[in-house]
């Protein structure tokens, strides 16, 4: 019988701020162990937060494998890594100083605006062992700086944001982005001209990916619940466009560098699409012995469950080219806030932006009425995907630039 135990260990300093001020410094120290018991066929699970008796866990674990709940993949074995990675204000009384630090300059910068929100640094400790030689530990801290930012004189909850996340403290660079936001928020310009315009976004954002995600989840790909279902080894996109399933520390993921089945990669990325190719879905064991995929290791769950198909980071890899480059002496549209749209079944994509700069790949220079912004799948990654910016904006961690071509609206 294999015996496997995870355990993840999570500590946060979070520091709670209202209207420029600090409001509260918040600690978090969870720890979570769980113990699993594969016999071939079947996987018991029991799970324990703190402080644990591990005779009982595996008693319990063993009352769950008679359940006889069905898990015929293999564990992973012969396996040994280690990695530790720092960051910045791990300590709470630096965070809290490096805090006060920023809000007072904020208050004497931008004295029409409030700022709310948290500060975060946090650390996780993972490792999963067994006894069939595999040993993984991984410590990953990183630091976060986020802001809501209200105009006082708007009767709006939120007016526009800042932030970013990475393992330096980047205190100028972040005061320098929220002064640009704030600055550029005053500056009202008028409407511009309905049409076709290169539209930027954070190559992290959500927003105008999120179809990606649906399309290349294993069991909707292999169950042709997906646009992308049946374009194995085709080319469907831009030869610019490379999509990585991604766990590397470099690429802002902080949590460990292996799945919840111990899958590691190389280099801790796995290409689902590479030059525009649909080269693989993404897939935990279960999915892609089932329907004979490759194993990209995105397996998650509940700590104290059956580890199942999870959703994993994914990243657009960097072009060779700035954003400056890629905007190719036009003005940009830069879309911070959007809400309220979606992808149709059939990949159609629609969304009001509540808060848009005009942007000359360096400054955003003022900021437009709302407008709509549209495209679809097949286009915006296709004809009209210019690239990812090989430089961070501003020099801030992770904060690589997404340019496409979209067809822009009044609202």
């Amino acid at each position: 019988m294999t015996e496997e135990k995870l355990v993840v260990h999570y500590i946060e300093n979070a520091v709670k701020i209202v209207q420029t001020r600090v409001s509260s410094l918040r600690k978090k120290d969870v720890l979570r162990t769980s113990v699993r018991l594969y016999d071939g066929k079947s996987m018991g699970v029991a799970g324990s937060l703190g402080e644990c008796d591990e005779t009982e866990l595996n008693a319990r674990a063993k009352r769950s494998l008679e359940l006889g709940i069905p898990y015929p993949s293999e564990a992973t074995k012969d396996l040994e890594r280690e990695e530790y990675v720092q960051s910045d204000l791990q300590n709470s009384a630096e965070l809290l100083e490096a805090t006060e630090e920023i809000l007072e300059r904020l208050r004497t910068d931008q004295p029409e605006f409030s700022f709310s929100h948290i500060f975060r640094s946090s650390k996780t400790e993972s490792q999963l062992r067994n006894n069939l030689g595999l040993n993984l530990k991984s410590s990953r801290e990183s630091v976060s700086l986020s802001l809501v930012i209200k105009d006082k004189k708007s009767s709006n909850i939120i007016d526009a944001m800042t932030g970013y996340e990475g393992r330096k403290f980047q205190k100028k660079r972040f005061i320098e982005l929220t002064n640009m936001i704030c600055e550029a928020y005053k500056n009202q310009l008028d409407g511009i001209e309905e049409g076709e315009y290169p539209v930027v976004f954070m190559s992290d954002d959500i927003t105008y990916y999120k179809k990606l995600y649906e399309s290349l989840n294993g069991m909707l790909f292999a169950t042709g619940g997906s646009l992308l279902s049946g374009k194995t080894d085709m080319k469907v996109f831009s030869e610019k466009l490379n999509l990585l399933q991604t766990r590397n520390v470099m690429d802002g993921f902080n949590e460990p560098f292996f799945d919840s089945e111990g899958t590691v990669n190389d280099a801790d990325r796995f290409a689902l699409i590479e030059n525009g190719v649909v080269k693989s879905p993404y897939t935990d064991k279960k999915t892609s012995s089932t329907f004979g995929l490759p194993l990209t290791g995105s397996a998650g769950g509940e700590f104290d469950g059956l580890p199942e198909l999870g959703t994993p980071m994914l990243k657009f890899s960097e072009s060779e080219e700035t954003v400056k480059q890629l905007l190719r002496g036009q003005k940009g549209i830069f879309v911070l806030i959007a809400s309220g749209g979606d992808f149709t079944q059939d990949g159609h994509f629609a969304t009001p932006a509540q808060l848009a700069f005009l942007f000359d790949g360096e400054r955003f220079i003022g900021r437009l009425p709302e407008i709509s912004i549209s495209s679809h799948l097949y286009e915006m990654f296709g004809k009209d995907f210019r690239g990812v910016s090989m430089d961070d904006f501003l020099g801030l961690e992770n904060a690589k630039l997404t340019v496409m071509n979209m067809k822009v609206e009044k609202l």
